[in-house]
């Protein structure tokens, strides 16, 4: 995606605070909160 670690890492902030993911916890992955179907009904943009 050529993103740089700041970008990407305000991804992850913005997804976690629309609950898309759940919280960070070390190097464990994070939990997807959301079903496909929210992510394909969510508008472009944000």
């Amino acid at each position: 995606l050529g993103l740089g670690y700041p970008k990407a890492a305000r991804f992850i902030d913005l997804m976690e605070q629309d609950r898309v993911i759940g919280p960070g916890d070390g190097a464990k992955p994070r939990q997807i909160l959301v079903g496909f179907d929210y992510l394909h009904r969510r508008p472009a943009g944000r």
